[in-house]
Protein backbone atom coordinates (compact mmCIF):
# COMPACT_ATOMS: atom_id res chain seq x y z
CA UNK A 1 0.00 0.00 0.00
CA UNK A 2 1.15 3.79 -0.54
CA UNK A 3 2.16 5.44 2.19
CA UNK A 4 1.06 8.22 3.37
CA UNK A 5 -2.20 8.52 0.71
CA UNK A 6 -4.16 11.45 1.56
CA UNK A 7 -7.33 9.88 0.51
CA UNK A 8 -7.12 7.53 3.58
CA UNK A 9 -5.43 9.67 6.34
CA UNK A 10 -9.34 10.20 7.90
CA UNK A 11 -11.83 8.33 9.60
CA UNK A 12 -13.95 6.06 8.29
CA UNK A 13 -17.11 7.47 8.70
CA UNK A 14 -16.34 10.98 7.54
CA UNK A 15 -15.29 9.01 3.80
CA UNK A 16 -19.38 8.90 4.22
CA UNK A 17 -20.17 12.42 4.70
CA UNK A 18 -19.95 13.63 0.92
CA UNK A 19 -23.26 12.82 0.36
CA UNK A 20 -25.11 14.21 3.54
CA UNK A 21 -24.08 17.59 3.63
CA UNK A 22 -27.27 19.38 2.93
CA UNK A 23 -28.01 19.73 -1.07
CA UNK A 24 -26.62 23.48 -2.25
CA UNK A 25 -23.44 23.37 0.49
CA UNK A 26 -20.69 25.23 -1.16
CA UNK A 27 -18.04 25.81 1.64
CA UNK A 28 -17.58 24.26 5.17
CA UNK A 29 -15.82 26.41 7.70
CA UNK A 30 -14.29 24.79 10.57
CA UNK A 31 -11.65 25.71 13.49
CA UNK A 32 -9.44 24.24 16.38
CA UNK A 33 -9.62 25.60 19.98
CA UNK A 34 -8.39 24.49 23.10
CA UNK A 35 -11.45 24.78 25.36
CA UNK A 36 -11.87 26.23 28.51
CA UNK A 37 -11.29 23.70 31.31
CA UNK A 38 -7.66 22.44 29.90
CA UNK A 39 -5.34 21.40 32.22
CA UNK A 40 -3.24 25.00 31.26
CA UNK A 41 -4.92 28.11 30.88
CA UNK A 42 -2.91 28.84 27.47
CA UNK A 43 -2.03 26.19 24.74
CA UNK A 44 1.12 26.73 22.55
CA UNK A 45 0.33 26.45 19.10
CA UNK A 46 3.11 23.91 17.46
CA UNK A 47 3.33 21.30 14.69
CA UNK A 48 1.39 22.70 11.81
CA UNK A 49 4.01 23.56 9.33
CA UNK A 50 5.36 19.59 10.16
CA UNK A 51 1.60 18.40 9.19
CA UNK A 52 1.75 20.33 6.04
CA UNK A 53 5.27 19.55 4.48
CA UNK A 54 4.90 15.79 5.97
CA UNK A 55 0.91 15.38 4.48
CA UNK A 56 -0.33 18.52 2.58
CA UNK A 57 1.89 20.71 0.47
CA UNK A 58 2.07 20.16 -3.06
CA UNK A 59 0.88 17.38 -5.27
CA UNK A 60 -0.55 14.90 -2.36
CA UNK A 61 -3.32 12.95 -4.59
CA UNK A 62 -2.22 10.57 -7.60
CA UNK A 63 -4.36 8.27 -9.59
CA UNK A 64 -2.69 5.59 -7.63
CA UNK A 65 -3.84 6.71 -4.61
CA UNK A 66 -7.60 7.56 -5.61
CA UNK A 67 -7.80 3.61 -7.26
CA UNK A 68 -6.16 2.12 -3.93
CA UNK A 69 -8.63 4.07 -1.86
CA UNK A 70 -11.67 3.23 -4.06
CA UNK A 71 -10.46 -0.77 -3.84
CA UNK A 72 -10.13 -0.46 -0.19
CA UNK A 73 -12.95 1.40 0.57
CA UNK A 74 -15.16 -0.88 -1.38
CA UNK A 75 -14.13 -3.81 1.44
CA UNK A 76 -13.96 -1.67 4.14
CA UNK A 77 -17.24 -0.14 3.65
CA UNK A 78 -19.31 -1.35 0.78
CA UNK A 79 -19.73 -0.11 -2.63
CA UNK A 80 -20.38 2.85 -4.10
CA UNK A 81 -19.80 4.97 -0.69
CA UNK A 82 -16.02 6.14 -1.33
CA UNK A 83 -15.92 9.72 -2.91
CA UNK A 84 -13.63 8.90 -5.98
CA UNK A 85 -15.43 11.49 -8.22
CA UNK A 86 -14.30 14.52 -5.66
CA UNK A 87 -10.80 13.02 -5.90
CA UNK A 88 -10.67 12.44 -9.33
CA UNK A 89 -11.84 16.23 -9.30
CA UNK A 90 -8.94 17.68 -7.59
CA UNK A 91 -6.46 15.16 -9.37
CA UNK A 92 -7.70 16.60 -12.74
CA UNK A 93 -8.29 20.38 -11.89
CA UNK A 94 -6.06 20.99 -9.43
CA UNK A 95 -3.24 18.55 -10.70
CA UNK A 96 -3.64 16.37 -6.55
CA UNK A 97 -3.37 19.70 -4.85
CA UNK A 98 -5.79 20.12 -2.05
CA UNK A 99 -8.10 23.22 -2.36
CA UNK A 100 -8.18 23.84 1.01
CA UNK A 101 -6.98 27.06 2.93
CA UNK A 102 -5.68 27.16 6.49
CA UNK A 103 -4.90 30.16 8.77
CA UNK A 104 -3.40 29.47 12.13
CA UNK A 105 -2.07 31.77 14.98
CA UNK A 106 1.69 32.20 14.36
CA UNK A 107 3.56 28.75 15.77
CA UNK A 108 4.99 28.87 19.64
CA UNK A 109 2.24 32.02 20.35
CA UNK A 110 0.88 31.04 23.68
CA UNK A 111 -2.53 31.64 23.55
CA UNK A 112 -5.35 32.10 26.28
CA UNK A 113 -7.72 28.63 26.11
CA UNK A 114 -11.42 29.29 24.56
CA UNK A 115 -9.88 31.02 21.29
CA UNK A 116 -9.08 30.05 17.58
CA UNK A 117 -6.01 28.22 16.94
CA UNK A 118 -6.72 27.50 13.28
CA UNK A 119 -9.30 27.61 10.93
CA UNK A 120 -10.09 25.58 7.46
CA UNK A 121 -11.98 26.52 4.67
CA UNK A 122 -12.32 25.13 1.07
CA UNK A 123 -11.51 27.42 -1.63
CA UNK A 124 -13.43 25.35 -4.25
CA UNK A 125 -17.17 24.74 -4.55
CA UNK A 126 -17.22 21.34 -4.92
CA UNK A 127 -14.55 20.37 -2.76
CA UNK A 128 -16.89 21.81 0.48
CA UNK A 129 -16.73 17.95 2.07
CA UNK A 130 -12.79 18.02 2.64
CA UNK A 131 -12.83 20.60 5.45
CA UNK A 132 -13.93 17.78 7.69
CA UNK A 133 -11.98 15.22 6.01
CA UNK A 134 -8.67 16.43 6.88
CA UNK A 135 -10.21 16.93 10.57
CA UNK A 136 -8.50 13.61 11.93
CA UNK A 137 -5.04 14.59 10.43
CA UNK A 138 -5.06 18.51 11.12
CA UNK A 139 -5.94 17.31 14.91
CA UNK A 140 -2.89 15.81 15.53
CA UNK A 141 -1.81 18.78 16.11
CA UNK A 142 -3.00 18.42 19.81
CA UNK A 143 0.15 16.30 20.54
CA UNK A 144 3.02 18.41 19.96
CA UNK A 145 0.91 21.57 20.88
CA UNK A 146 0.76 20.03 23.92
CA UNK A 147 3.68 18.98 24.71
CA UNK A 148 5.03 22.72 23.88
CA UNK A 149 2.86 23.77 26.55
CA UNK A 150 3.63 20.78 29.26
CA UNK A 151 7.42 21.79 28.70
CA UNK A 152 6.45 25.47 29.19
CA UNK A 153 5.00 25.55 32.23
CA UNK A 154 7.98 23.59 33.85
CA UNK A 155 9.69 26.17 32.36
CA UNK A 156 7.87 28.82 34.09
CA UNK A 157 7.69 26.88 37.55
CA UNK A 158 11.32 26.21 37.68
CA UNK A 159 12.15 30.19 36.97
CA UNK A 160 9.78 30.52 39.88
CA UNK A 161 11.46 28.86 42.19
CA UNK A 162 14.75 30.14 40.75
CA UNK A 163 13.99 32.96 41.74
CA UNK A 164 12.01 32.65 45.07
CA UNK A 165 15.15 30.87 46.19
CA UNK A 166 17.85 33.00 45.11
CA UNK A 167 19.71 31.05 42.70
CA UNK A 168 21.74 31.33 39.57
CA UNK A 169 19.76 30.72 36.38
CA UNK A 170 22.30 29.28 34.14
CA UNK A 171 21.35 26.75 34.13
CA UNK A 172 17.59 26.72 33.72
CA UNK A 173 17.93 25.67 29.88
CA UNK A 174 18.48 22.36 31.61
CA UNK A 175 15.91 21.81 34.22
CA UNK A 176 14.42 19.46 32.22
CA UNK A 177 15.60 16.49 30.14
CA UNK A 178 13.84 14.36 27.73
CA UNK A 179 13.96 11.07 28.61
CA UNK A 180 10.72 9.68 26.44
CA UNK A 181 12.57 7.96 23.17
CA UNK A 182 12.05 4.37 24.51
CA UNK A 183 8.45 5.37 25.83
CA UNK A 184 6.93 6.70 22.78
CA UNK A 185 4.56 4.97 20.57
CA UNK A 186 6.63 5.80 17.59
CA UNK A 187 9.65 7.56 16.12
CA UNK A 188 7.41 9.91 14.73
CA UNK A 189 6.09 11.25 18.16
CA UNK A 190 9.45 10.61 19.88
CA UNK A 191 10.39 13.67 17.18
CA UNK A 192 6.93 15.86 17.36
CA UNK A 193 7.42 15.31 21.50
CA UNK A 194 11.06 15.89 21.17
CA UNK A 195 10.76 19.00 19.17
CA UNK A 196 8.02 20.41 21.16
CA UNK A 197 10.27 20.37 24.31
CA UNK A 198 13.22 21.78 23.18
CA UNK A 199 10.92 25.29 22.64
CA UNK A 200 11.85 25.84 26.10
CA UNK A 201 14.63 23.97 27.24
CA UNK A 202 17.37 22.55 25.59
CA UNK A 203 18.37 19.54 27.62
CA UNK A 204 17.60 16.02 25.76
CA UNK A 205 18.18 12.05 25.15
CA UNK A 206 15.77 12.24 22.38
CA UNK A 207 18.25 12.35 18.83
CA UNK A 208 15.57 12.07 16.91
CA UNK A 209 14.07 15.28 17.81
CA UNK A 210 17.16 17.01 16.71
CA UNK A 211 16.29 16.34 12.66
CA UNK A 212 12.76 18.04 12.96
CA UNK A 213 14.18 21.98 13.25
CA UNK A 214 15.96 21.53 9.74
CA UNK A 215 13.83 19.38 7.96
CA UNK A 216 10.76 21.08 8.83
CA UNK A 217 11.57 24.36 9.71
CA UNK A 218 14.36 25.86 8.30
CA UNK A 219 16.97 26.07 10.74
CA UNK A 220 19.97 23.94 10.81
CA UNK A 221 21.24 24.97 14.06
CA UNK A 222 21.24 22.36 16.65
CA UNK A 223 18.88 22.62 19.29
CA UNK A 224 19.36 19.96 22.17
CA UNK A 225 21.76 18.64 23.87
CA UNK A 226 23.11 15.58 26.34
CA UNK A 227 25.80 14.52 28.61
CA UNK A 228 27.56 11.34 29.41
CA UNK A 229 25.93 9.16 31.48
CA UNK A 230 25.53 5.81 32.84
CA UNK A 231 22.74 3.48 33.78
CA UNK A 232 21.73 0.45 35.25
CA UNK A 233 23.46 -2.29 32.95
CA UNK A 234 26.67 -0.56 33.15
CA UNK A 235 26.51 0.16 37.21
CA UNK A 236 25.48 -3.17 37.82
CA UNK A 237 28.54 -4.64 35.62
CA UNK A 238 30.18 -5.71 38.97
CA UNK A 239 27.23 -6.77 41.37
CA UNK A 240 26.53 -5.75 43.99
CA UNK A 241 29.76 -6.15 45.71
CA UNK A 242 31.72 -4.76 42.94
CA UNK A 243 29.35 -1.08 42.28
CA UNK A 244 31.73 0.92 44.09
CA UNK A 245 34.54 -0.70 41.69
CA UNK A 246 32.51 0.12 39.23
CA UNK A 247 31.48 3.82 39.97
CA UNK A 248 35.53 4.42 40.41
CA UNK A 249 36.26 2.88 36.75
CA UNK A 250 33.32 5.15 35.21
CA UNK A 251 34.84 8.00 36.66
CA UNK A 252 38.53 6.91 35.50
CA UNK A 253 37.19 6.63 32.22
CA UNK A 254 34.67 9.65 32.03
CA UNK A 255 35.38 12.65 29.76
CA UNK A 256 35.84 16.04 30.88
CA UNK A 257 32.54 17.89 31.46
CA UNK A 258 29.23 16.45 32.99
CA UNK A 259 28.49 13.08 34.60
CA UNK A 260 25.57 11.53 35.01
CA UNK A 261 25.60 8.30 37.36
CA UNK A 262 22.49 6.26 38.31
CA UNK A 263 23.03 5.20 41.99
CA UNK A 264 19.78 3.08 43.27
CA UNK A 265 21.40 -0.23 41.71
CA UNK A 266 20.86 -1.20 45.15
CA UNK A 267 20.98 1.40 47.60
CA UNK A 268 21.16 4.93 47.11
CA UNK A 269 21.72 6.03 50.80
CA UNK A 270 25.01 4.01 50.72
CA UNK A 271 26.55 4.77 47.24
CA UNK A 272 26.20 8.95 48.16
CA UNK A 273 27.26 8.34 51.84
CA UNK A 274 30.66 6.35 50.21
CA UNK A 275 30.30 9.18 47.79
CA UNK A 276 30.20 11.78 50.58
CA UNK A 277 32.81 10.49 53.30
CA UNK A 278 35.98 11.90 53.49
CA UNK A 279 39.21 10.35 52.20
CA UNK A 280 37.27 6.72 50.86
CA UNK A 281 38.32 5.85 48.07
CA UNK A 282 34.78 7.04 45.74
CA UNK A 283 35.36 10.36 47.46
CA UNK A 284 38.80 11.08 46.25
CA UNK A 285 37.83 9.97 42.79
CA UNK A 286 34.60 12.26 42.74
CA UNK A 287 37.09 15.40 43.54
CA UNK A 288 39.97 14.20 41.37
CA UNK A 289 37.46 14.59 38.91
CA UNK A 290 35.75 17.75 39.94
CA UNK A 291 39.44 19.32 40.14
CA UNK A 292 39.14 19.79 35.99
CA UNK A 293 37.41 23.19 35.44
CA UNK A 294 33.79 23.25 34.33
CA UNK A 295 33.92 18.76 35.46
CA UNK A 296 30.98 18.19 37.51
CA UNK A 297 28.84 15.06 38.92
CA UNK A 298 25.46 14.68 38.99
CA UNK A 299 23.95 12.11 41.18
CA UNK A 300 20.51 10.20 39.99
CA UNK A 301 18.85 8.45 42.40
CA UNK A 302 16.05 6.45 39.78
CA UNK A 303 13.52 5.36 42.41
CA UNK A 304 11.41 6.02 45.70
CA UNK A 305 9.07 8.85 46.74
CA UNK A 306 10.12 11.60 44.82
CA UNK A 307 10.25 14.44 47.37
CA UNK A 308 11.84 12.70 51.01
CA UNK A 309 14.36 10.95 48.56
CA UNK A 310 15.05 14.25 46.97
CA UNK A 311 15.35 16.03 50.33
CA UNK A 312 17.49 13.00 52.05
CA UNK A 313 19.64 12.96 48.69
CA UNK A 314 20.86 16.35 49.51
CA UNK A 315 21.36 16.34 53.12
CA UNK A 316 23.73 13.47 52.07
CA UNK A 317 25.65 15.26 50.04
CA UNK A 318 25.78 18.22 52.39
CA UNK A 319 26.85 16.46 55.13
CA UNK A 320 30.09 15.59 52.84
CA UNK A 321 30.30 18.12 50.38
CA UNK A 322 29.12 21.35 52.40
CA UNK A 323 26.89 24.11 50.66
CA UNK A 324 26.60 28.28 50.99
CA UNK A 325 23.75 30.75 51.06
CA UNK A 326 22.70 32.57 48.11
CA UNK A 327 21.41 35.99 49.04
CA UNK A 328 17.80 34.74 49.40
CA UNK A 329 19.36 32.29 52.27
CA UNK A 330 18.79 28.99 50.21
CA UNK A 331 21.80 26.30 50.31
CA UNK A 332 24.02 25.40 47.47
CA UNK A 333 25.85 22.57 47.64
CA UNK A 334 30.07 24.08 47.59
CA UNK A 335 31.04 21.06 45.16
CA UNK A 336 30.34 20.96 41.67
CA UNK A 337 27.59 18.58 41.79
CA UNK A 338 23.77 17.83 41.72
CA UNK A 339 20.85 16.05 41.64
CA UNK A 340 18.82 14.60 38.95
CA UNK A 341 15.16 13.54 39.47
CA UNK A 342 13.80 11.03 36.73
CA UNK A 343 11.60 8.42 37.78
CA UNK A 344 7.94 9.00 37.60
CA UNK A 345 7.34 12.85 37.16
CA UNK A 346 4.93 14.83 35.71
CA UNK A 347 4.18 18.56 36.43
CA UNK A 348 2.59 18.19 40.07
CA UNK A 349 5.50 16.10 40.99
CA UNK A 350 8.44 18.34 39.54
CA UNK A 351 5.98 21.36 41.59
CA UNK A 352 5.99 19.43 44.70
CA UNK A 353 9.76 18.44 44.54
CA UNK A 354 10.47 22.20 44.08
CA UNK A 355 8.50 22.89 47.02
CA UNK A 356 9.85 20.76 49.16
CA UNK A 357 13.34 21.78 48.88
CA UNK A 358 12.40 25.67 49.29
CA UNK A 359 10.81 24.57 52.41
CA UNK A 360 13.88 22.58 53.54
CA UNK A 361 15.94 25.39 52.56
CA UNK A 362 17.27 24.18 49.60
CA UNK A 363 17.89 26.51 46.00
CA UNK A 364 16.42 24.82 43.18
CA UNK A 365 19.64 25.36 41.40
CA UNK A 366 20.69 21.64 43.03
CA UNK A 367 18.82 20.12 41.20
CA UNK A 368 17.82 18.84 37.34
CA UNK A 369 14.74 16.88 36.08
CA UNK A 370 14.06 14.10 33.90
CA UNK A 371 10.56 12.89 31.91
CA UNK A 372 9.95 10.36 30.08
CA UNK A 373 6.46 8.91 29.83
CA UNK A 374 5.48 12.17 31.52
CA UNK A 375 6.11 13.88 28.73
CA UNK A 376 5.81 11.71 25.73
CA UNK A 377 3.10 9.35 26.51
CA UNK A 378 1.04 10.81 29.89
CA UNK A 379 -0.89 13.38 27.97
CA UNK A 380 -3.82 13.25 25.56
CA UNK A 381 -6.49 15.18 23.92
CA UNK A 382 -8.34 16.24 26.14
CA UNK A 383 -5.56 17.51 28.37
CA UNK A 384 -5.53 21.23 26.31
CA UNK A 385 -8.83 20.10 25.64
CA UNK A 386 -8.22 20.45 21.55
CA UNK A 387 -11.26 20.14 19.24
CA UNK A 388 -12.15 20.81 15.31
CA UNK A 389 -15.79 22.16 14.86
CA UNK A 390 -17.40 22.99 11.82
CA UNK A 391 -18.86 26.79 12.62
CA UNK A 392 -20.31 28.15 9.49
CA UNK A 393 -21.55 26.83 6.22
CA UNK A 394 -22.64 28.37 3.13
CA UNK A 395 -25.29 27.24 1.29
CA UNK A 396 -27.31 28.69 -2.05
CA UNK A 397 -25.06 32.28 -1.77
CA UNK A 398 -25.60 32.65 2.24
CA UNK A 399 -23.35 32.04 4.69
CA UNK A 400 -25.22 29.55 7.86
CA UNK A 401 -23.92 29.75 10.92
CA UNK A 402 -24.01 26.34 13.04
CA UNK A 403 -23.04 25.14 15.92
CA UNK A 404 -23.19 22.21 18.79
CA UNK A 405 -24.68 22.79 22.17
CA UNK A 406 -25.16 19.96 24.29
CA UNK A 407 -26.45 19.27 27.51
CA UNK A 408 -23.01 19.62 28.75
CA UNK A 409 -22.31 23.28 28.07
CA UNK A 410 -18.29 22.65 28.38
CA UNK A 411 -18.56 21.30 24.62
CA UNK A 412 -20.57 24.21 23.53
CA UNK A 413 -18.45 24.91 20.23
CA UNK A 414 -18.20 28.92 18.65
CA UNK A 415 -20.92 29.55 15.73
CA UNK A 416 -19.71 32.09 12.94
CA UNK A 417 -16.50 32.64 11.04
CA UNK A 418 -13.58 34.32 12.99
CA UNK A 419 -10.58 36.70 13.66
CA UNK A 420 -8.30 35.97 16.34
CA UNK A 421 -6.81 39.92 18.09
CA UNK A 422 -4.70 40.80 20.42
CA UNK A 423 -6.59 42.80 23.25
CA UNK A 424 -4.38 44.09 26.41
CA UNK A 425 -2.26 41.55 26.53
CA UNK A 426 -4.61 38.43 26.36
CA UNK A 427 -6.33 37.04 23.23
CA UNK A 428 -10.02 37.25 22.10
CA UNK A 429 -11.94 35.99 19.35
CA UNK A 430 -14.29 37.87 17.08
CA UNK A 431 -16.45 37.85 14.34
CA UNK A 432 -14.50 38.13 10.71
CA UNK A 433 -16.66 40.83 9.98
CA UNK A 434 -15.38 42.93 13.58
CA UNK A 435 -12.83 45.52 13.61
CA UNK A 436 -9.72 44.15 14.41
CA UNK A 437 -6.14 43.50 13.70
CA UNK A 438 -6.43 39.26 12.57
CA UNK A 439 -3.59 36.85 14.31
CA UNK A 440 -4.66 34.32 12.46
CA UNK A 441 -2.24 33.72 9.03
CA UNK A 442 -3.04 31.97 5.92
CA UNK A 443 -0.74 29.56 6.22
CA UNK A 444 -0.94 27.05 3.33
CA UNK A 445 -3.19 27.55 0.43
CA UNK A 446 -4.18 25.57 -2.87
CA UNK A 447 -1.26 23.01 -1.95
CA UNK A 448 1.06 25.85 -1.16
CA UNK A 449 2.62 26.87 2.15
CA UNK A 450 2.39 30.32 2.46
CA UNK A 451 4.30 30.72 5.58
CA UNK A 452 7.58 28.82 6.16
CA UNK A 453 8.95 29.82 9.57
CA UNK A 454 12.35 29.15 11.45
CA UNK A 455 12.31 26.81 14.61
CA UNK A 456 14.54 29.88 16.34
CA UNK A 457 11.41 32.24 15.70
CA UNK A 458 8.81 29.31 17.03
CA UNK A 459 11.15 28.86 20.14
CA UNK A 460 11.29 32.69 20.97
CA UNK A 461 7.71 33.10 21.10
CA UNK A 462 7.63 30.07 23.49
CA UNK A 463 10.28 30.76 25.82
CA UNK A 464 8.69 34.09 25.93
CA UNK A 465 5.89 32.46 27.74
CA UNK A 466 7.84 32.05 31.14
CA UNK A 467 8.11 35.27 31.58
CA UNK A 468 4.35 35.10 32.73
CA UNK A 469 4.14 34.27 36.19
CA UNK A 470 2.31 30.81 37.56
Amino acid sequence: MIENNICLLTDSYKITHHYFYPKGTKKIYSYLESRVGAEFNKTIFYGLQYIIKKYLKGKVVSQEKIDEADNLMQTHLGEGIFNREGWQYILDEFDGMLPIEIKAVPEGTPVDVGNVLMTVENTDDKCYWLVNYLESLLLQVWYPSTIATLSAEVRKLANFYLDVTGSDKSNLDFMLHDFGYRGATSTESSMLCGSAHLLSFSGTDTIPALTIPENYYNDSEVYGFSVQATEHSVMTSLGQDGEIQQALNVIENAKNGILSMVIDSYDYRNFLIQASTEGSELNDAILKFLSVDGNKVVFRPDSGEPVSTTIDCLNILESGFGSYDTESGYKVFDANIGLLWGDGLNYHKIRDILFAMKSNGWAAENIIFGMGGGLHSSVNRDTQRNAFKCSAQLRDGQWFDIFKNPLDSSKKSKTGRFKLIEDDGSFKTISIDDEGDDILRTVFKDGKLLVDEKYCDVKLRAQNYSKYSI
